[in-house]
């Protein structure tokens, strides 16, 4: 990958890999960077700028944005939280 730039910040670490997962299915090579401050921290707030980044090269960033607002702004829940395993 050339020079990495963010695309999405997540409120928490499973939604930045729903978005790094979502991008990858659509070709788009990514990867979450920051999600190591909030296993350390657990559930305790944090603030915006330590939350979880997904990053993409720059030549797939304006791609990836596209894809990442077409999907927000749809009428379903487009990015949904991953299911949980433990029930």
């Amino acid at each position: 990958m050339s020079e990495l730039v963010e695309v999405y910040r997540g409120a928490n670490a499973p939604q930045a890999h729903v978005v790094r997962n979502f991008l990858e299915r659509a070709g788009i090579q990514a990867v979450v960077d920051g999600e190591s401050l909030q296993n350390v921290l657990g559930d305790l707030p944090l603030s915006w700028r330590s939350s979880p980044r997904v990053l993409v090269a720059a030549e797939n960033a304006a791609w990836a944005r596209s894809l990442i607002e077409a999907v927000e702004s749809s009428d379903d829940e487009p990015l949904p939280e991953p299911a949980d395993d433990a029930g």
